[in-house]
């Protein structure tokens, strides 16, 4: 965890709603001379909208003294899963690809936890159906920091299904031989290594969360990181005698 130095929780009143009170509290020390200057901000919200609206609110609430407002940057919790640009990324098609490759060229045998029984046939339709729902499950998972592999050795031994993880974490390995062979990585890799590693333009001087009551795993993976560099607030739509009801980043 992250120096709980850097990381702040606030609290506001639900005796009014989010958007005027979020507005209120990103101004509470703009002395109303000159343009409220946020810019060197970051601002997370729960959505995109929220942030158009968070931005449109900030500008009627600046106009309103006769001043301008110079916007934080504003972005949903993804937005925070910004690493350096990878080169070796495999695209969406060669990614599905390189499973069809999988599929096509596994043997069922060392696998009957996942195949009980041969498919009728291993034509490419198959083969593509099935690398569909590979890159489904990996994008769900890795919202939670999960690569497939993981997902066998965090349940216990008796659980019913851990053989066919073991099996599903086998091919996983497969897929990224066939991606190593051509200098790629698959792009969910690519994805959680950005969040152990995120990029934060050098002119941030303060993160600050605003309504976001459950950021994915992976997006607190990288707001752990960057509170080590500059300090986060995290403003929760409550009052402080709920306190005692959310954790350290804002989450019931």
């Amino acid at each position: 965890m992250a120096d709980s130095a850097q990381i702040r929780r606030h609290f506001l009143s639900w005796d009014a709603p989010l958007l005027p009170a979020a507005v209120r509290w990103l101004a509470r020390g703009w002395k109303k001379d000159g343009p409220l200057d946020l810019k060197d901000w970051l601002v997370v919200v729960p959505t995109r909208q929220a942030g158009r609206r968070l931005r449109a609110g900030l500008a009627a609430h600046a106009a309103e003294c006769g001043q301008a407002v110079f916007p934080p940057r504003v972005l949903p919790p993804e937005g925070l899963i910004v690493g350096e640009t990878a080169g070796d990324q495999a695209s969406a098609l060669q990614n599905l690809l390189a499973w069809a490759e999988v599929f096509a060229t596994a043997n069922f045998d060392e696998l009957r936890a996942l195949f009980p029984v041969d498919p009728p046939s291993r034509s490419f339709a198959w083969a593509w159906r099935l690398a569909n729902d590979f890159v489904r499950l990996q994008s769900t998972l890795a919202e939670g920091d999960l690569a497939l592999a993981d997902v066998a050795g965090r349940v216990s031994e008796d659980f019913s299904e851990r053989e066919r993880w073991k099996c599903i974490g086998e091919l996983e390995r497969r897929h990224a031989q066939v991606l190593a062979r051509l200098g790629l990585r698959d792009p969910q890799d690519v994805r959680r290594a950005a969040a152990r590693a995120p990029v934060l333009a050098e002119d941030v001087a303060r993160i600050v969360l605003i309504g976001v009551s459950d950021p994915h795993p992976l997006a607190l993976v990288a707001l752990e990181r960057l509170a080590r560099r500059v300090p986060v607030e995290i403003v929760i739509a409550a009052p402080e005698n709920e306190a005692e009801n959310f954790e350290e980043w804002g989450r019931p």
